[in-house]
């Protein structure tokens, strides 16, 4: 009795599959081809919709699990940050690329059947923890065979997807240092690894740029500067020297979303810190609380916008726009949503930045501070 794959549920303890035993094999095998969930939210428009069909509203109700993997460690020392031993709170969105799943778990990377939960591989991370959320698939380029991509604290880890193992031509014996931790999802367009940047928090701290890195060699490509340095567009929304040694305004979110079409990157940037005082900071801070576009293979500015000029509320952007085409006027408009922490749903053309239904700004009470 054969079994398609259906949604991914990740829990503290476990990852548990679902499977439905409706359908045929011809509409499975399709499926199967065509059901691969290559990156965090499927496509780089960040859509998170699946072409899956044997999933329905009439058979739903007998879905049963199939299998689970443990995704804690065996270890009996306490693993940073998840709050007990070798526990893991997770957050993964696991991808599938040609048939196989690929997920972090609290202290190593595995490679699993998604039909049957079996392990094809795994590589232990020492010296701190896989991202919590997920990990990114690079298909490889002549000589070098495909890899996965994965952020752990400050390094950058390349392995080699058939078999699990450092990918020794990728930085030093596969890791890269990338000074600035990361938290969350790598993003891959062609050659470009993009990462974002969880700073401590506290002034002095480093800046929170996006960067990119070349997924063959490690080497860094580009790096954005996110508090608008001498020179930059937005330079002069940051009143004296209060740019200096900014920390904040940081690339923190899951990940970023990106046109195929015109190989445009978008960064939702976070509150320049300190975030609750901006005593210091005069001016509209950019690009605290904005969205960011630029050519994803160069880090080239293309256009912003911002949400809330000189945020004190810590009301940035926590996810990256979801990328769209809307009819106005009869003619296709290239669209983004953005949202954010205020609720609030900015709607954009994605080539300009500019608000396709308008946007009403209004000031907010002063303070005496």
């Amino acid at each position: 009795m054969t079994a398609g794959l259906s949604r991914i549920l990740a829990g503290g303890a476990m990852l548990s599959v679902l499977l439905t035993q409706s359908g045929s094999t011809q509409q499975q095998a399709t499926e199967r081809i065509n059901g691969d969930w290559p990156m965090y939210r499927r496509d780089h428009a960040g859509t998170g919709f699946s072409p899956l069909t044997q999933i329905t509203t009439a058979n739903v109700a007998n879905l049963a699990r199939a299998w689970t993997y443990r995704l804690q460690s065996d270890a009996s020392a306490p693993t940073a940050g998840t709050g007990g031993p070798g526990a893991v709170n997770s957050q993964v969105t696991p991808i599938v690329v040609n048939g196989v799943m690929y997920l972090p778990t609290a202290n190593r990377v595995v490679a699993l059947e998604p039909e049957s939960g079996k392990e094809r591989w795994q590589h232990t991370v020492t010296g701190g923890a896989p991202s919590r959320r997920g990990l990114a698939y690079w298909p490889g380029e002549g000589g070098n065979l495909p890899r996965i991509i994965v952020a752990a604290g400050r390094r950058l880890i390349a392995l080699d997807a058939q078999t699990g193992a450092l990918a020794v031509g990728f930085g030093k014996q596969g890791e890269v240092d990338m000074v600035v931790p990361y938290n969350s999802v790598p993003l891959i367009y062609k050659n470009v690894v993009v990462v974002g940047a969880n700073n401590p928090p506290g002034g002095g701290a480093a800046p929170g740029n996006a960067r990119a890195f070349d997924a063959r060699t490690g080497a860094k490509l580009w790096e954005f500067n996110s508090v608008a340095q001498p020179g930059d567009v937005g330079h002069d929304t940051w009143e004296g020297d209060s740019w200096r040694n900014r920390s904040g305004a940081n690339a923190w979110p899951f990940y970023f979303t990106l046109d195929e079409r015109s190989g445009t990157l978008y960064i939702p940037l976070a509150s320049p810190i300190p975030g609750a005082y901006g005593g210091d900071r005069k001016g509209a801070n950019l690009y605290g609380n904005s969205v960011v576009a630029v050519d994803a293979e160069t880090g080239k500015y293309k256009w912003h916008f911002q949400t809330i000029h000189h945020d004190l509320w810590d009301a940035d952007p926590p996810a990256p726009p979801g990328l769209f085409d809307i009819v106005q006027n009869g003619q296709s408009v290239p669209a983004l949503g953005l949202t954010t922490k205020s609720g609030y749903l900015y709607i954009l053309n994605r080539e300009t930045g500019q608000p396709i239904f308008g946007v009403e700004e209004r000031p907010v009470a002063k303070s005496d501070v």
